[in-house]
């Protein structure tokens, strides 16, 4: 964003002042400086528009902070254990833990915020590792569980009269 190109998103006057800052963050009473956050300020009615690359690295940083003050394992101490307590790929986390496609990588990168019982999880695992064979036993059970046998007289078209068994 060149600031003497823009025009205020409030008033119209034409150029903004590019400032760089420390913002003060707060939540549930705790404080977080953020420096460097890029600014673009209009000198006439003095609203200012945040940097979408300071909007988005102090975004991450934030959830960080939320972590902190909430009690939850930071970015950085969720992918030490995922990848060198329990030795997973991010996709492959997700699919062992659950989380949904991709959380592992959304967590470590600050995009989301675990649960709570997926942090409680991680803190387990964490102290245990071998608790990871259990959960993945389990995986390994509900897949093989999943064989569909039709029978001998299977009509396709009578498939609300059609049995389906779990071996």
């Amino acid at each position: 964003m060149n600031s003497e190109d823009c025009q205020c998103p409030i008033c119209g006057h034409d150029g903004l002042n590019k400032k760089v800052v420390t913002e003060k963050f707060e939540y549930k009473g705790e404080t977080f400086d953020y420096p460097n956050y890029v600014i673009y300020q209009c000198p006439s009615c003095k609203e200012a528009v945040v940097d979408k690359k300071s909007m988005k690295e102090s975004g991450r940083a934030i959830r960080d902070f939320y972590r902190q003050v909430d009690g939850l394992l930071t970015s950085k101490e969720i992918y030490r254990i995922r990848k060198f307590k329990l030795c997973l790929t991010q996709d492959k986390a997700s699919e062992v833990l659950g989380g949904g496609a991709k959380s592992f990588a959304r967590y470590e990168n600050n995009e989301v915020i675990q649960s709570k019982p997926m942090d409680n999880l991680l803190r387990i695992l964490d102290a245990d590792p071998s608790k990871l064979g259990l959960i993945e036993e389990k995986e390994e059970v509900e897949k093989a569980s999943m064989v569909i046998t039709f029978p001998l007289n299977y009509n396709p078209r009578k498939i609300n009269e059609m049995e389906v068994n779990y071996a």
